[in-house]
């Protein structure tokens, strides 16, 4: 319990204060992000069904988008940005390895928030009037490809950072227990439409994890950021296009 208590306290804005916190506490802690996951989700499940009695979907989103980046305090958006930035570059890998570390946001990185934000805006006013459970799962996916690009990749080259340790530490079982209690919950939570956009989402997943290892050798801490970021992006969209394309199916949940 103490260790997810750091890893919330890390990973969001919730003030947890907690007493004579470790290194190895910390470190470990980091594991747990899908479970962090889990608790963004009832928060962001929660403030929906507050902001359901607006009945003005596009505001109900517009506000779901600022407190779900209060909640992270954009932390994994911050990390989308540098390595929006670094990637379309068009640099060596050393050259994208400096970008990604300057504090300075760029072109690209700029470009990438503002259609990362209107997606999910979007993505939330058709989840929002029926199906705003998805916000119990979205996270939680997110969060569990960023386990799957650890454990499948190294460490990239001169990355430094937590992102480092966090690469270090992820085994294979820590996926495969993820993965299954992931495809469980978004079965429990949404049904087959949510095993089955799971499944899909997980296509996506390793492109872009293939692809950050072809770019730049690995994983860094920014990389996950845009791992968690673009992944539950994934999950949003491919849900919105199965409830969009076939609602009759979804009835039958």
């Amino acid at each position: 319990m103490r260790k997810i208590l750091i890893a919330i306290s890390f990973f969001t804005r919730i003030p947890i204060k907690l007493k004579d916190v470790s290194a190895e506490e910390f470190y470990e802690s980091m594991i747990l992000i899908p479970l962090v996951g889990v608790f963004i989700g009832f928060i962001l499940w929660g403030a929906a069904v507050l902001f359901s009695l607006i009945h003005y979907v596009q505001l109900q989103a517009l506000l779901m988008v600022i407190v779900y980046i209060w909640l992270t305090g954009g932390l994994h958006l911050d990390g989308f940005a540098d390595t929006t930035d670094a990637l379309f570059s068009a640099r060596d890998r050393e050259k994208m390895m400096e970008i990604m570390k300057d504090s300075r946001l760029g072109a690209f990185g700029a470009i990438g928030l503002i259609l990362i934000i209107l997606t999910n805006w979007m993505s939330y006013t058709i989840i929002l009037p029926e199906y705003s459970t998805a916000l119990l799962v979205m996270p939680v996916f997110g969060r569990t490809m960023a386990i799957m690009s650890t454990c499948f990749s190294s460490y990239a080259p001169g990355g430094g950072g937590l992102g480092k340790r966090f690469v270090e530490m992820t085994q294979l079982h820590h996926f495969t227990i993820y993965l299954v209690l992931l495809l469980g919950y978004a079965t429990l939570i949404l049904g087959l439409p949510g095993l089955l956009t799971a499944v899909i989402c997980l296509l996506p997943a390793l492109l872009l994890m293939k692809n950050l290892q072809h770019k730049i050798g690995g994983m860094t801490g920014d990389t996950i950021g845009m791992t968690i970021e673009l992944n539950q992006t994934f999950f949003m969209v491919v849900f919105a296009i199965i409830l969009i394309n076939f609602p009759v199916y979804f009835k039958l949940f």
